[in-house]
């Protein structure tokens, strides 16, 4: 036999309480409403207070924000990529350099590596990435005041360019993170709201399935409850309900079970 489904997530229970409001306002005759007019004030879309209404409003602020933020994370990531392979570029053609004996072999201690230290330095982060490019920043500084007249300036990237880049990026971190906080804010906003409204959902459910109880048909009494909002679930082989095209039921009679032929 289906059993109900009790709505458990915020997209299910705006869901039944729109529909439980749109049923009731399309029900003129009171004997034919299945929910009670204290019931019906907490949907009610003439009160702007009235539960539904302030859920509505929190779920909207919620997608306001993230969309909001979508492009803001788009483009942190796309100039994070690009610092972190202008840093990577830049000690590659650093170490390039010192091996062409261009730059001196100590050249990496000013760019924060040890000066036999071949390794990349660690780009894995946003926290990494910034440090590399301030240490290559300061450390182009520090080689032209140390080297004097046979200083060469890095180039391909330029540390000046590097510098460039991240203070592009600092400014998007700076924006996404403030985005990133206005849609956690909504989003509790919005969640404390939820335990009311899915006990009114819930007790919605309660008042339309006790509503209908007299009729002694099953299938019918679910197809009435339905147009309010409460949801069932069938078996995968069990057969929906007239009219039904909810579910992963088989849509008519359940299959008869094929026999096992005598071994």
């Amino acid at each position: 036999m289906p059993s109900r489904r009790l709505p458990n997530t915020v997209p299910a229970v705006i869901r039944l309480l729109l529909t439980a409001r749109d049923k009731r306002l399309a029900t003129p005759a009171a004997a034919d409403r299945a929910i009670s007019d204290a019931q019906f004030a907490q949907l009610d879309p003439a009160i702007p207070t009235s539960l539904l209404n302030r859920i509505l409003k929190e779920a909207t602020d919620v997608d306001l924000a993230l969309a909001a933020q979508a492009p803001l994370t788009t483009a942190l990531n796309q100039t994070g990529a690009r610092c972190t392979m202008f840093a990577s570029h830049f000690h590659q053609v650093l170490d390039l350099g010192i091996t062409r004996g261009e730059f001196a072999a100590g050249a990496r201690a000013y760019y924060g590596r040890g000066i036999h230290d071949t390794t990349l330095p660690d780009l894995s982060t946003y926290a990494a990435v910034q440090t590399a490019i301030d240490a290559i920043v300061r450390g182009e500084a520090n080689r032209f005041k140390e080297e004097g007249p046979a200083y060469i300036a890095m180039s391909h990237p330029t540390a000046a360019e590097c510098a460039g880049l991240l203070s592009i990026f600092r400014s998007q971190l700076l924006a996404s993170e403030q985005s990133r906080q206005n849609t956690d804010t909504q989003r509790e906003e919005l969640q404390a709201l939820y335990p009311e409204a899915q006990a009114l959902a819930v007790d919605l459910c309660d008042t339309v399935e006790f509503f209908y109880r007299h009729d002694l048909n099953p299938g019918s009494r679910r197809t009435k409850c339905r147009r309010w909002g409460v949801i069932y679930l069938y078996e995968p082989t069990e057969p929906r309900d007239e009219g039904d095209t909810t579910g992963p039921g088989t849509g008519g009679v359940a299959p008869t079970p094929t026999p096992t032929p005598p071994v």
